[in-house]
């Protein structure tokens, strides 16, 4: 896995920088494609005419982080500021996996196994676990039998 920069050139202008871990350039720009795709209306083969892509080296769990601020920021917007940290685990729709950072008001997770973040919703099908593996957090349905 490499790590790469990846960003769009519009106008001739060069906007939203994001830093992707991905296998091949190729699957960095389909990444960014997918993450902005509600911004614009346009189909990925128009779209990766207007992205430039430069690898910066093998991928480190470093760089699955985004920044601790923004972070903080969402947790606080949501609600998750009292018990949500970057690095603490999770399980999403029974998948587990470690909170990275954040994309907008979503949770980024990396699920175990995997090195692509995730955009996940912080209220959805999520239970949170402190550094001991307790409960903290259940936002999952409760199905009754």
């Amino acid at each position: 896995m490499f790590e790469y920069k990846v960003w769009s050139h519009f106008d001739g202008e060069d906007k939203y920088s994001e830093t992707i871990i991905a296998e091949t350039r190729g699957k960095a720009k389909y990444e960014y494609y997918r993450n902005l795709q509600e911004c614009f209306d346009i189909t990925f083969k128009d779209f990766v005419k207007h992205v430039r892509c430069k690898k910066i080296g093998l991928a480190s769990a470093e760089s699955l982080f985004t920044d601790k601020k923004e972070f903080e920021r969402m947790c606080q917007n949501r609600g998750l500021s009292e018990f949500a940290y970057q690095g603490m685990k999770v399980e999403v729709a029974g998948k587990k996996g470690t909170i990275v950072g954040n994309y907008g008001f979503n949770l980024y997770v990396v699920f175990d196994g995997e090195w692509i973040r995730a955009n996940c919703h912080p209220w959805w099908e999520t239970k949170y676990f402190d550094c001991n593996g307790k409960l903290v957090m259940d936002y999952t349905k409760k199905l009754s039998v």
